[in-house]
């Protein structure tokens, strides 16, 4: 999936946007996306106050809001009646699931109240929630007491990551490994296209358990589920033995604890895996996980030279960095034999 970037909005319009403007048009944008406008009038044309009974739009700011989104080249206007462009087709009907719409544009929403508050956030110690007084459930409380939540948010990350598991797959050669460990593997999307490739392989998927609960889903779905199993386990605290390649992807693996639980639980000759956006070394990119920072002191990135240093550290050999993606980079090591550790 690729994102909406500025450069693709018509010039005429993005000429005139300065930064504070670019904050409301894109609060519009994702408005239009939560109540799914773009969804109901695909393939459609329809009126204004069509549009208004399928999305909810009331009249006193339906012709305004419809007004901005034809100004943002997302929207067109024939007559009376409205439709999607091509951009607007492409970028949140044909590129996006419906789990992308529901999952993520609603956490978007924490993102704009955040940072409401970031002057604050900045001259404190305090995170946004205890500023704005918002009790927020944390991740693994929402999973479990919103099954729905988990289901999107699950099937959200599957269909997102389907080009860096396939990138994965062309890149990672594990003709002479049997057995994996997927850290945090979620709906097991990276492991599905390992085991598409090598078929003598079989895998384990490690997460909270309402996360795998819909993987088991995914897997069964994709026909995979005699070669990848689901388990819940916190691997913070424990990481299972008996498997030759443990893999992390975008799931904290790097840490220095989880890092030496790899190395302890893999035989001699083992493999690890780690795929993610790191820091840049000047620490001004991946600029979205840049901000992320800002919103959250629970959240922080290190740099491909950190991350490198800790899994050498660790005890790893031969590590190697492959690019995947664009801003997608693979980390191997092994776990060198015993007549190589004396």
């Amino acid at each position: 999936m690729t994102e909406l970037t500025l450069d693709k909005l018509p010039r005429r319009v993005l000429a005139k946007i300065d930064l504070q403007t670019a904050f409301m048009a894109s609060r519009c944008v994702l408005a239009a996306e939560r109540l799914q406008l773009f969804r109901k009038l695909h393939d459609k044309e329809l009126t204004a106050a069509r549009i208004g009974r399928l999305t909810g739009l009331h009249e006193k700011r339906r012709e305004a809001f419809l007004a901005v989104l034809i100004a943002l080249g997302l929207l067109a206007r024939k007559g009376n009646r409205y439709r999607n462009t091509a951009l607007a087709d492409r970028f949140y009907v044909k590129e996006r699931s419906i789990y992308w719409t529901r999952a993520y544009s609603d956490g978007c929403v924490q993102e704009y109240e955040a940072f409401s508050a970031l002057e604050d956030m900045l001259t404190t110690s305090r995170d946004y929630e205890e500023i704005l007084g918002i009790k927020r459930v944390g991740y693994v409380d929402r999973m479990q007491r919103e099954p729905q939540f988990a289901n999107d948010f699950t099937h959200m990350l599957y269909y997102d990551h389907q080009r860096k598991a396939r990138a994965l797959a062309r890149t990672l050669d594990l003709g002479g490994y049997r057995r994996l460990l997927d850290l945090g593997g979620g709906s097991g999307v990276m492991s599905i296209a390992l085991a598409r490739k090598y078929p003598q392989l079989h895998a384990c998927v490690l997460d909270i358990e309402p996360v795998c609960r819909v993987a088991r889903k995914i897997i069964r779905r994709e026909g995979l589920a005699r070669r990848i199993t689901v388990c819940s386990c916190d691997y913070t605290k424990e990481v299972p033995s008996g498997f030759d390649v443990i893999m992390a992807c975008d799931s904290g693996g790097d840490s220095p604890d989880v890092l030496e639980r790899c190395y302890e639980s893999l035989p001699d000759g083992g493999l690890l895996v780690l795929v993610d956006k790191f820091q840049s070394e000047d620490l001004t990119t991946p600029f979205f996980r840049l901000l992320w920072q800002l919103r959250s002191s629970r959240f922080w990135l290190v740099t491909k030279q950190q991350a490198l240093y800790r899994v050498r550290q660790a005890g790893f050999v031969g590590v190697k960095v492959r690019g995947l993606l664009a801003d997608v980079v693979m980390i191997t090591g092994h776990k060198p034999h015993r007549r190589q550790r004396a």
